[in-house]
């Protein structure tokens, strides 16, 4: 990715989900703040807003280089900001969904026909 937008988790605070019908306010029952986690390039850094996106694509080239999932997160709501570390992953073989590892000989399943 570009250098002046980092890979990060920011964890902010939301809203709760609006309570979804009326209520006696006698007997709210109690809230609070959510903590949520956001993972994605950090494209905007500044005393108001963080805005991040979650898919990038066409890098190599400035002037079409784009981005797909961008949230803006005031930044009053940012409990931290951590930057994460991109490793290089060769992508000949992607794998299977849910796939974490290599492929050997010990890893494929024998077939249920010949055994």
């Amino acid at each position: 990715m570009h250098k002046g937008c980092p890979l990060v988790i920011i964890r902010w605070q939301d809203s709760a989900q609006p309570l979804p019908s009326w209520q006696y306010l006698s007997a709210l029952p109690r809230t609070r703040p959510i903590e949520c986690a956001t993972v994605g390039w950090l494209l905007k850094d500044d005393d108001d807003i963080k805005v991040i996106c979650q898919s990038v694509g066409d890098l190599d080239n400035p002037n079409n280089a784009q981005a797909s999932g961008i949230m803006t997160i005031p930044a009053r709501c940012v409990l931290s900001i951590e930057k994460l570390t991109e490793e290089e992953v060769p992508t000949s073989f992607a794998g299977p969904p849910g796939f974490a590892g290599t492929v050997g000989p010990a890893d494929v399943a024998a077939d249920p026909v010949t055994g």
